[in-house]
């Protein structure tokens, strides 16, 4: 099930609603520093800060299979 900040996202990419007690919403927040790692740190902590938040771990791992399927799609192409 889809979160209502998740549906949100879907329908504008810029919506800015996260709810820190989903791990989509936590992957993409923490995503949306990268790469700076002072920045994804902090969002981390703040996730943490949240009752019923998925685990640092948790999130850790859903975003390095974010990043993983970023670097197999390759580069975006530029032609129409």
């Amino acid at each position: 099930m889809t979160c209502p900040a998740c549906e949100s996202f879907k329908q504008q990419r810029t919506s800015g609603a996260y709810r820190f007690q989903c791990l989509e919403c936590c992957t993409r927040l923490v995503l949306s520093a990268y790469p700076s790692k002072g920045q994804a740190s902090a969002m981390l902590a703040a996730i943490e800060r949240f009752p019923l938040s998925p685990g640092r771990e948790q999130v850790l791992e859903s975003v390095r299979l974010c990043l993983e399927k970023r670097r197999s799609a390759g580069p975006k192409s530029t032609t129409p």
